[in-house]
Formats: C-alpha cells, structure tokens, sequence
C-alpha cells in the first residue's frame, strides 16, 4: 500500500528487486529477494527515515530510488517523471536533482583526489564548465557550507578525520544543489561525538536549503530523532510504517528495535528480552510471516499466511481531550500489539 501526502518528491510503487546467486558444483542458483513489493511516498522537504536490521533491504531500497541499480519490477516517480523510462543521457541529467551520501567517508573519496578535486568532480561529470577562478569560489563554498576550513581543499582524504571525510562527502552531494538527498547510514562509521555534529550539520543544510532526505539507519533511536516518519523493513518487506517519530510501535519487530536502543539515563533503562529464534535465510523465505520465528506473540496463521501492510487508523494517546483526530498506521501483522497494552 502507499500512504499519501499532498506534496510528493519521490514516489515508489510495488518496487522489487531480486538477486540470483551463482550456480556452484551440486548446488542450483538460488534467488533472493532484497526488496519485496515496497510502496513509499517521500513528501516534499521531510525527512523519511528506513531503519532494520542488517540485510533487510534498506541499502538496496536506497540504490533502487536513485537508480544506481535497476528494479527487477516496480516504478519510481521523480517530481512527475518515471526515473526508470528515462535514457541514459536525460538519467545522467536527472541525477543533479538527487544525489547520495555514503555509510563509509574512507571509501567514498578517491585516495588519489585532493578535497579540490574530489568536489569539483561532479562538475565535470555533468560537463558544467568553470573558469579556475569560478572553481576555486565553488570549493570555497562548499567547503564552508559544511564546516570545513577552505585551507584543507589542498588535502588529500588521508589527511583528513572521518568526519571531515563525511563532511566532505556531503559537500560533493551538494556541489549541483540537489533537491533529494539519500542518507546511507551517513554517521554509522563515526564516533558518537562526530555523529551528533554530522546530524546537526544535516538539519541546518535541510533548513537552509530546502532538502528532501530518505535517511537509511539501523539506528531505530536515531531515527526517531531525525525523522518525519519512520519505514521498519525487515528481511526486504516493510512490515510498519511510523506516521510520525513518536507514534507506539504495533509490530513486534518494531517495538525488539525500539526496546534495544540504548538509554543514557539510568532511571529510565529497562530490561530488554532479546529476540529469540534464527533468523530466516533470504534465499528461503517461510510461506507465512518472515519474523514468526522470533516474535512471541506468533500464532499458527502467522506461520502459514503472509500479512500485508494495512492501515490501521487510532486516535494519538498523547492528546489529552481525546479530540485528535485518527491517522492511518501501516502494519504487516496478523496480531498488532495494543497501544494501551505497550
């Protein structure tokens, strides 16, 4: 299902993609499914966070939107038009309006690049032609734009700290002044320290310059924190939509990640129950729900018969005279937890 907003960037459709595994001595290929009949729309200036664990699809959600990889089925819209229809040339020209910042600053920038070079590259590759002058204000730019000091253009990425690295890398995202920014797992190489300044340099640039961002975490409490609202994936299929960063979990998996984020503060720690059970193989999938196995709350049908992401409409607990009215709350659950029971 899709949930709906007035004012749509980015809209994705019944997106598939699946990976075929090599075929090896007595053993067939084998296929697996990275991502499974996933419907989003992005609004507009928010900031949508995707978060699960490691190997559910978030990376591959992420490649899919912009098109770095190809769909094996399904369709993303860009402010009207099907990114998938377009040919090469007009695609390369698309991609000025969205760009990508990586998980890891250590890779993403050539070794052999200095700062200059490595900012001025997307430049070149749209052909954009600048005088030197004109290239040497660009850099500047950029390089304050994000914290950084204009001495360090000359720097080769060795020189650099992983987050000047990241701030580096999100300047480059920023050279052709996109409109859509896709965070892969942007702070998850940094220390704690860097990742509160990287979060704050991302909400000022959303601010200032009027960004759209699909933040890719594993980071349920950092999400919370960041995002409009939140997209739970789990094994390539969204299983919970968060309407807003607050909204009670009512998926089983949701309310595990939740549980699992560290409390600073002592008095409000609580005791965790980890989930138990294997995790299913991507390549196997079971007929019924993918989490059955760890949820302690699964029945018989949720072993048998796959759940579809409905809505779910409820009245917000957190108003007090009860007159808020309902929004809708996707979940892929036979048995959604109770909000007065959580």
């Amino acid at each position: 299902m899709t949930l709906g907003h007035s004012d749509t960037l980015v809209s994705i459709t019944d997106l598939n993609r699946t990976f075929t595994g090599g075929r090896r001595l007595l053993r067939k290929s084998r296929t697996m499914n990275a991502v499974s009949n996933v419907s989003l729309q992005i609004e507009r200036g928010s900031v949508t966070g995707v978060v699960g664990e490691s190997g559910c699809g978030k990376s591959t959600l992420a490649r899919l939107a912009l098109r770095l990889i190809e769909p094996t089925s399904g369709r993303v819209m860009f402010d009207g038009i099907d990114i998938g229809t377009l040919t090469p040339k007009a695609m390369r020209s698309m991609r000025r309006r969205m760009q990508m910042v990586f998980q890891d600053p250590y890779s993403a920038i050539d070794p052999r690049y200095r700062l200059q070079d490595a900012l001025l590259e997307p430049f070149r590759l749209q052909g954009v032609k600048l005088t030197k002058a004109e290239a040497s204000a660009k850099v500047e730019e950029l390089l304050t734009m994000v914290g950084l000091r204009p001495e360090l253009a000359r720097s080769y990425p060795h020189q650099l700290s992983g987050g000047q690295k990241q701030r580096a890398g999100i300047a480059r995202a920023l050279a052709l002044q996109p409109e859509f920014l896709v965070l892969d797992e942007p702070t998850a190489s940094l220390d704690v320290s860097i990742q509160a300044q990287i979060i704050g340099l991302l909400e000022r640039l959303k601010d200032e310059l009027g960004l759209t961002y699909l933040f890719i975490s594993h980071d349920l409490g950092l999400v919370r924190y960041f995002s409009d609202r939140i997209v739970v994936m789990y094994l390539g299929r969204v299983v919970e939509l968060l309407p807003t960063p607050t909204a009670l979990p009512r998926h089983p998996y949701t309310k595990a990640l939740l549980d699992s984020t560290f409390e600073p503060d002592p008095k409000l720690r609580r005791a965790v129950a980890p989930a138990e059970g294997e995790i299913p193989s991507a390549f196997d999938l079971p007929p019924g729900c993918a989490y059955a196995s760890r949820c302690p709350f699964a029945q018989e049908r949720c072993r048998t018969e796959r759940p579809e992401l409905q809505s779910r409409p409820h009245h917000s607990l957190g108003n007090a005279d009860g007159n808020m009215p309902p929004y809708e709350h996707p979940v892929a659950c036979h048995f959604p937890l109770s909000l007065t029971s959580i």
